[in-house]
């Protein structure tokens, strides 16, 4: 509340120090009053006729004192420590590895361990798996929605979960049409 008295306060003596510099400007030609009004027009004005730029001074630099003020009490401007997206707090379909690569990559499986599911057994993981990514579209939709194109490391995980999702259907559309053929 405080940011925003100091952001009208800047932008109220803002127009008054251009009013007066204007009033300055038709005093001296109808030429330098419509100057004022270009880029760079009240510079030049200023260099030119310092003493009849005089009175817009000290507005100027209370325009200058609200900015600073504004900016202090910006509550977004503060320094803090960057919340965690609401991504983060949801599952992630990324893997990412853990352990900084303590893991023993491919470790040998034992081919005792699982019997091989009959063709019946196949098509019922498939089609929960095919199920399970539908689930898994909608939620990523939700989120591409509410996602901020500023919001990087949103867009980055975002991605990274896109293209897992990606990968996990292929791989599930590859399995349903292996699955059709071997009828």
């Amino acid at each position: 509340m405080v940011s925003l008295i100091f952001l009208g306060l800047a932008i109220l003596c803002a127009l008054i120090s251009r009013i007066l510099l204007l009033i300055a400007a038709i005093k001296i030609s109808a030429g330098w009053a419509f100057g004022v009004f270009l880029p760079f027009g009240p510079l030049f004005f200023r260099l030119n006729y310092p003493e009849e730029a005089r009175n817009s001074y000290f507005f100027r630099v209370a325009t200058l004192l609200c900015v600073f003020g504004f900016v202090i009490y910006q509550p977004r401007m503060r320094l803090h420590m960057p919340k965690m997206h609401p991504t983060a707090a949801s599952p992630r379909l990324s893997k990412q590895t853990v352990g900084y690569a303590m893991e023993k990559p491919g470790a040998p499986k034992n081919p005792n361990a699982a019997p091989t599911p009959t063709l019946e057994q196949r098509r019922t993981a498939n089609a929960t798996e095919l199920e399970r990514l539908r689930g898994v579209e909608a939620e990523l939709k939700l989120r591409k929605r509410d996602l901020l194109h500023s919001d990087t490391e949103g867009n980055r995980v975002y991605a990274i979960d896109l293209t897992s999702y990606s990968e996990a259907l292929a791989k599930a559309t590859a399995e349903k049409n292996a699955l059709a053929a071997a009828k």
